[in-house]
């Protein structure tokens, strides 16, 4: 199956269910019901920080971020194409942050996500990754002195 236009899913709505559950779990606050959408062996690169490897601590990965303010999450599928027992997905996402003390934030960017057909036919997170949008070019000031920043 390679679905690349419209609104993609495989058979039965499987993975918008599963990301249904991910967007309800982190929402909710629930970083541990978020990383049962993971493989038990799942890799999610996210930016700036370090391979997290394993349901655990993928999950403590979004426990921080739940900790840190998470309070939406829109996730997009743009492409989504279906190979013998995987699928890869292609999307966008807003995660917006309201922080205490501080104003609301919203994170936007893409992703690359591998799904992985389990066993008993249900399909889990195997490799994410995931990157803001870069941010808009800063205006360049020429001085009189000369030079820019």
């Amino acid at each position: 199956m390679d679905v690349r236009h419209g609104k993609p899913d495989l058979p039965g709505g499987v993975i918008g269910r599963a990301r249904d559950a991910f967007i309800g779990a982190l929402q909710g606050g629930d970083a541990k019901a978020a990383s049962a959408s993971y493989t038990a062996d799942a890799r999610l690169l996210a930016p700036s920080a370090e391979l997290f490897r394993g349901r655990q601590a993928i999950e403590r990965f979004w426990r921080a971020g739940v900790d840190t303010g998470i309070s939406e999450v829109e996730l997009e599928t743009l492409e989504l194409v279906q190979l013998a027992g995987f699928a890869y997905e292609i999307g966008s996402y807003a995660l917006r942050l309201r922080p205490a003390d501080g104003a609301s934030v919203v994170d936007r960017g893409k992703y690359v996500r591998v799904h992985e057909q389990q066993a008993d036919g249900s399909w889990l997170w195997a490799v994410e990754m995931f990157n803001p949008r870069a941010p808009s070019p800063r205006k360049r000031t020429t001085w009189p002195q000369g030079g820019t920043t």
